[in-house]
């Protein structure tokens, strides 16, 4: 046989109960488990949170089975000495403590995390425990204690080298060579984080107590079992050992499919998260810029699994994000841009936010997209442990995440009260040492549930699975089937607290439960893979028991099919790379399978198994080579206008393509920045781009592009070229907002037109062009966006008659109503209603997408109903084939805090509330019915220094309602609002009826600032493209868009089968295509970087 099968039928039991519902978590009492295990820190003197940061960080917890019983045990780390605790499952959740037997109570003062492996290689799981020593009076060592097979332990760190001491968090072995036995990589953690602030160059330096270790296994030596021993291979890996990291949670797979075990570190505080991939070659590089946008700010522990059902290792980190509104608004996280810039981006770390970050591979770890909010679980506040584990068995994986904290130390009315006695002179005694931690608030939390859906989006499930009326401080966590009845059961470690069992009552489903087994080397089989394919689809799972936080999870993988009573086919690929195929399994209730190395065989190629998906598009960027940059400068808007929701002045580059010079051959202009000119670039024979007529266009390079287009204004049939105006740096009445008339001569070479264009110097948006009044030449609207100093005052649009001659003028308020249209980002031309007349399409921030139906050349307005947004393009096109012009709207999307967990519209309220000549703007979301703003106290104040004085606390507005907070000062306002974020399809019934619909969920991962059509399999889809950076830190910049293509099916009136390019990152402002010898490219232009050619792979 090529596996080992074993059924265990469930039996069905229907309990009526007319009582109330059994949730699927049961928290067992210590007098049914015999587990009476608390955790009580160590205190003396100068030691708590005062001093050590991580005091209240608890301790982890580690299920195995250590007798080889069939059932998992469980050991839990203590934060004092002599207090770790082994229990010996006895079957019927019934436990023994044989701490005392085993020998494994541990020595060190303070303990941290565990991790059971078989270190030595003999079948029988060892213990090895982390400590925090060699500061503050801790004393200890990390304790290694290797199973004697008879239930007793023998510590034996020294004699193996891992005896490390100093301030370690968690331990993972894993083989990271491909030798057979497990290496040791050692996570350590680091102190004092405002104080070590330091240039990222700094990581490359040593420190002996925070600086991680990675140790190689010497046990196997060219193929040959020997004596155990770890050498420290810690620099020659090319691991960073600096005290830069605090180093909180670790996790190991094989990200990149390439058939090496990759290392993601979790860091907190201002350091990156670590991504280090494996070279194959027993070297690991890190590289998380290239392949991560952003991290958790408070990076505390991780996991990585497939939670979608892609076949992809996917990340979650958690962070300290509250989801209660009052907690929320007394939580002292992300700074201001500007400290922010002085502390993060000045020393060269990545961006990062406080918040738990879902990021989801991409593709073989090409790119990561981080979608935690439209995810629905980026707030668990102060979390520990994630965890990904099928709780219900469907399917489809859960997850658990364990929070609270013993005292709140970013509490920032604590804050303040802590520098009130830091005045006083608390840092030079500690007699204000209690009276500095009494001041903390409590940070009690419950566990947290969610209910994955299998694709995207997770369900927060703690109140009907149990865990909602928990409260206390839960740290470190693992899961475990401890009653091998198919649901796997969870352990926590609670500070001050006994620890919980959670008993998983969920309804007997089928279940598979996969077990490894090797007779020579790596005997559990740490780091196999296993696929399973069903009709149902693909279910992945890599067998790494150290996950979430300082803990380590049974080394059985558990897979939960529902209602299938089969499996079409099991896929089994070993660390060496053999692999195994099973096929056609049948389940019957709980299988439980062995796979045995000695039948594996053969070499695995991920790619025969998973073959590579349809290329869309080649890359052909340095063929083409055109190597202008787009430049932003590096202006701030919110040091202008501070409460402003987002920037306006980086919406910079747009494409304008035309044949200038009527070779046949399409050329374009790509918009500069401000102090950047614009550029002509004329398509050469090769395909290559020159720039030409650059004297002309860098004497506007003060000027700020924020559109343009092509377009022959004068009737001599030669593209003309209309650029717009705009940035957001300059005043209305600057000539610097001047749009520019530049006149083709006939030969592909422009001058400016000076008296063509009214005179309108406003900051503007958008240009389309049509003939409006059917007179024979081209008309122009030109969308008016804000004022500098000024957003929510609404500026006027233009629509611009042409004379035929290229004289253009203002049309007047009879042909069509402009004059407060509302903040425009974006327009199109169509006719909508099919009577041969252009039709006007305009969408913005806090504006409906209006329609200006013409009416032989006189428009008259209508809404589109429940279309409020903060929209930022609008395209045409007969999207589902019927006959009418349906209109696609990029709007904000739903990763973001204004969409997730509220179920309401988006306010602005623009007012002078404080009276001194400027206006503020007080943006707000709304959850059941009740507005709050989206700024904290601390951050409104700036801009309103009024509301310090009215509230000297911030507990006092903290999660009370705008009008609460601005009382009187709360009327006189103009109010605008956001019915919807999401990104949508308007579908035209040609009545004058438009139904709205949403985009796909990979489209509404950030703003959508582009969309483009594209020919794919003879149907035509739609491109979305788009990101945004110009955002406060507590917002988070929105980096998670890919171009994203997507059809529409006339069936099901939806969007299917999107699909993403991976490799295109950044904020895309434009994609358009350009007609070549060759065929057509597309162009792609980037804020701040160069511009992305593409090529069809089809042609």
């Amino acid at each position: 046989m090529r596996a080992k099968i074993f059924y265990l039928a469930f039996l069905s039991i229907s309990i009526v109960s007319c009582q109330q519902k059994e949730n699927l978590f049961a928290s067992l009492p210590a007098s049914q488990t015999h587990v009476d295990f608390t955790n009580v820190a160590e205190k003396h003197k100068l030691f708590n949170i005062l001093y050590y940061l991580y005091y209240y960080n608890g301790g982890g917890v580690a299920t195995g089975d250590i007798n080889n019983d069939g059932l998992p045990d469980i050991y839990f780390a203590a934060n004092s000495k002599g207090h770790n605790k082994l229990y010996l499952n006895k079957g019927n959740f019934e436990f023994e403590d044989i701490t005392a037997k085993a020998g494994v109570a541990g020595t060190s003062d303070w303990c941290t995390g565990v991790t059971m492996a078989d270190v030595n290689n003999d079948g029988y799981l060892d213990l090895y425990v982390s400590a925090v020593a060699g500061k503050y009076d801790l004393k200890g060592h990390n304790e290694l204690f290797l199973n004697n097979k008879n239930g007793t332990f023998t510590e034996s760190a020294g004699a193996y080298g891992l005896d490390f001491s100093g301030f370690t968090t968690q331990t993972a072995f894993f083989d990271y060579d491909h030798d057979g036995d497990l290496d040791c990589y050692i996570l350590n953690q680091s102190h004092h984080p405002h104080a070590n602030i330091a240039d990222t160059a700094h990581r490359r330096s040593f420190d002996s107590l925070s600086g991680d270790r990675f140790y190689r296994n010497d046990l196997i030596m060219n193929g040959k079992k020997g004596v155990a021993h770890f050498t420290d291979v810690s620099k020659q890996t090319g691991i960073f050992q600096s005290n830069l990291g605090y180093g909180l949670g670790i996790a190991v797979a094989d990200m990149n499919n390439d058939g090496w075990d990759d290392i993601y570190i979790g860091n907190d505080f201002h350091e990156n998260d670590y991504y280090y991939i494996n070279n194959g070659d027993g070297t690991f590089t890190e590289s998380g810029a290239q392949h991560f946008k952003h991290y958790s700010r408070f990076s505390m522990g991780n996991d990585v699994a497939d939670y979608n059902n892609d076949g992809q290792p996917d990340v979650v980190t958690v962070d300290m994000l509250p989801p209660d509104e009052k907690v929320l608004k007394t939580y002292g996280s992300d700074e201001n841009p500007d400290i922010y810039k002085v502390k993060l981006e000045i020393n060269g770390y990545q961006y990062q936010y406080s918040k738990n970050c879902l990021q989801r591979n991409n593709g073989d770890g090409a790119s990561f997209s981080e979608t935690s909010l439209q995810s629905g679980m980026a707030a668990t506040d102060w979390s520990w442990s994630p965890l990904f584990a099928d709780f219900d068995n469907d399917g489809k994986k859960d997850l658990f995440i364990s929070s609270g904290i013993v005292k709140r130390p970013v509490d920032l009315d604590y804050i303040r009260f802590a520098s009130d006695l830091k005045n006083k002179g608390m840092d030079k005694t500690d007699k204000y040492d209690e009276d500095a931690i009494n001041a903390m608030p409590d940070g009690s939390s419950h566990p947290f549930l969610f209910k994955g859906d299998g694709k995207l989006s997770f369900r927060d499930v703690s109140e009907d699975w149990g865990t909602a009326k928990l409260k206390g401080y839960f740290n470190g966590a693992a899961y475990a089937d401890l009653d091998a009845d198919g649901n796997p059961d969870l352990i926590i470690n609670c500070l001050n607290a006994p620890a919980v069992i959670l008993k998983n009552n969920a309804p007997k489903k089928h279940t598979a439960s996969i077990s490894f087994h090797s007779d020579s080397t790596n005997i559990f089989g740490v780091g196999a893979k296993a696929y399973l394919f069903t009709r149902n689809g693909l279910q992945y799972q890599q067998l790494m028991p150290t996950r979430g936080f300082m803990s380590s999870s049974d080394l059985k993988l558990n897979f939960g099919l529902d209602t299938l009573a089969s499996v079409d086919s099991i896929l089994v690929v070993w660390p060496n790379q053999r692999y195994q195929l099973l096929r056609n399994v049948p389940v019957n209730g709980r299988a439980l399978i062995t796979f045995d190395q000695k039948n594996a065989s053969g070499t695995f190629d991920y790619y025969s198994f998973f073959p590579k998906k349809q290329v869309l598009f080649q890359d052909i960027t340095s063929e083409v080579n055109c190597n202008w940059k787009h430049k932003e400068d590096d202006f701030v808007d919110f040091n202008v206008q501070y409460l402003i929701p987002h920037e306006q002045s980086t919406r910079g580059p747009k494409l304008a393509v035309g044949d200038v010079n009527k070779d046949g051959l399409d050329d374009f202009y790509v918009c500069g920045a401000r102090l950047q000119p614009g550029a002509l670039m004329i398509q050469q024979a090769n395909g290559s781009f020159a720039p030409s007529d650059t004297a002309l266009f860098n004497r506007y390079a003060a000027w700020e592009d924020l559109d343009a287009t092509f377009f022959d204004a004068n009737n001599d049939g030669y593209p003309d070229l209309y650029v717009v105006s705009g940035g957001n740096e300059y005043e209305d009445g600057n000539a610097l907002l001047g749009d520019r008339l530049f006149l083709n001569d006939g030969k592909g070479h422009f001058n400016i037109s000076a008296t063509a264009l009214p005179v309108i110097y406003t900051n503007k948006s958008t240009v389309s062009i049509a003939d409006v009044d059917k007179d024979g030449d081209n008309d122009l609207f030109v969308g008016g966006l804000a004022g500098s100093k000024s957003y929510g005052i609404l500026q006027p649009s233009y629509l611009l008659l042409n004379d035929g001659k290229g004289n253009f003028r203002k049309a007047d308020h009879n042909t069509i109503a402009l004059d407060s249209t509302g903040i425009v980002t974006t327009s199109s031309f169509a006719d909508i209603n099919n009577d041969g007349w252009a039709d006007l399409i305009v969408a913005g921030e806090w504006m409906p997408v209006k329609i200006f139906i013409n009416n032989k050349g006189k428009f008259t307005a209508s809404d589109l109903n429940a279309s409020t947004g903060l929209c930022q393009s609008v395209y045409t096109a007969d999207v589902n084939g019927d006959g009418f012009t349906d209109i696609l709207a990029g709007n904000w999307g739903h990763n973001n805090k204004f969409w997730s967990g509220k179920n309401g519209p988006v306010k602005m309220y623009v007012k002078d509330f404080d009276g001194n000549g400027s206006i503020e703007q007080v943006v707000c979301y709304t959850v059941n019915g009740e507005e709050y703003t989206f700024l904290a106290k601390d951050e409104l104040e700036r801009s309103l220094p009024v509301l310090k004085k009215a509230y000297l606390a911030y507990s006092e507005v903290a999660g009370k309602n705008v009008q609460y907070m601005f009382y009187d000062l709360f009327k006189g306002y103009r109010e605008y609002k956001a019915e919807t974020l999401s990104s949508s399809c308007f579908i035209n019934d040609g009545k004058g009826n438009f139904t709205r619909t949403d985009l796909p969920d990979e489209m509404q991962f950030a703003p959508v600032f582009n969309f483009t059509s594209v020919q794919q399999n003879q149907q035509t889809a739609f491109m979305a493209t788009g990101n945004f950076y110009g955002v406060v830190p507590y917002e988070g910049r929105y980096d998670a868009l890919l171009p994203t293509l997507a059809t529409y099916n006339k069936n099901a009136a939806r969007f299917d089968h999107p699909v993403s390019l991976p490799a295109i990152d950044g904020e895309v402002r434009d994609a358009k295509w350009i007609n070549t010898a060759k065929g057509k490219i597309m162009a792609i232009a980037r804020n701040n970087k160069g511009i992305v050619f593409l090529k069809p792979a089809t042609e």
